[in-house]
């Protein structure tokens, strides 16, 4: 029987080697290309999970998946994945990378003008955010009330982020802008406070149909201001049944004295804003001085009809048909 020099078993370990290295570096070039198997676009890791959880959640978990897992650790120095919510790459390398940078997901939270205290509330209920901030009662304001104290815009956050850090940054705007808007009010205008202000410009922003009227409607209410006339404002009544009002306003509403919202019954300003202003019925609310017009209506979906007197507005309302 003819023996294997040692020359040629060298040889033959190191052609194995080699083989083994190649089928290795194949498979893992394969590995971190592979898709992920979750089916849902966004990706949660939990605090403290495991890195192996998070590779069984990932891929079908074989002894060679985890082998070549643990070899992709290694090169990449990852002892750790972040916990948070990640929108998944189409291979594992780039969310393996991801996890191990935390770069999570930015979500996005709208707060929109005309949005009252109830809508925000379920907003944030449905939202990533933690609810840590009921009723907006953590943020420290000036003004009495937490409705209308926010600013509205496009808010960034991430998963399982306070909401109060959300909030009180939206809040922190509006002041800044009330603050500088204030400081240039009209002359005539005879509001007294940057909160009553802010209670006009709520109550601007949903009447108007546009932004282009809103200090024709600001001069209407300022001028009623001035004259020692009810507001009589539809949006105050309907904020006042909230959050149970049923879309319909009744004749017993507009006589509810207990309503301390109905601008029919009530002298001057309600005691709160209504709902979100945007920085366009602030502007309006404040730069704006009485002007010559007292009612209004509207007269298509998206704008009104601005009259001097009491007759002109009846006249208006029978032409549209709206006495019936």
């Amino acid at each position: 029987m003819k023996t294997i020099s040692k020359k040629n078993i060298f040889k033959l370990s190191l052609c194995c080697i080699a083989l083994i290295i190649l089928v290795t570096s194949l498979s893992y070039s394969l590995f971190i290309k592979l898709p992920p198997v979750h089916s849902d676009k966004n990706f949660y890791i939990n605090d403290g999970e495991s890195l192996t959880n998070v590779l069984n959640r990932l891929t079908d978990q074989t002894p060679t998946k985890k082998l070549l897992f643990n070899i992709f650790l290694k090169i990449n120095a990852i002892d750790s994945f972040q916990a948070g919510e990640y929108e998944l790459f189409n291979n594992l390398q780039e969310n393996f990378i991801a996890f191990s940078k935390g770069d999570t997901k930015n979500n996005i939270f709208i707060i929109k003008e005309g949005t009252n205290l109830y809508e925000l509330q379920n907003q944030i209920e449905e939202s990533g955010l933690i609810n840590d901030c009921h009723l907006l009662k953590c943020i420290n304001s000036e003004f009495t009330y937490k409705e209308g104290i926010l600013f509205p815009n496009t808010y960034f956050y991430k998963w399982n982020m306070k909401a109060s850090s959300l909030l009180n940054k939206s809040h922190n705007t509006q002041i800044s802008i009330l603050d500088n808007l204030w400081m240039n009010k009209n002359s005539n205008n005879p509001l007294k406070t940057k909160y009553e202000a802010l209670i006009l410009a709520s109550i601007i922003e949903k009447e108007a149909g546009n932004n282009k009227e809103k200090p024709q409607i600001a001069s209407v209410f300022l001028k009623r201001i001035k004259l020692g006339m009810r507001l009589q404002a539809d949006p105050t009544i309907i904020y006042g049944l909230l959050p149970n009002f049923d879309g319909d306003i009744k004749k017993s509403d507009i006589l509810d004295k207990e309503n301390l919202y109905n601008t029919y019954m009530i002298s001057g300003l309600p005691p709160s804003p209504i709902s979100v202003p945007s920085l366009t019925s602030i502007e309006a609310a404040i730069n704006s001085a009485p002007g010559d017009y007292l009612f209004f209506v509207a007269d298509t979906k998206y704008s009104h009809h601005f009259s001097k007197t009491y007759k002109e507005h009846v006249s208006k309302i029978e032409e549209l048909g709206l006495n019936k």
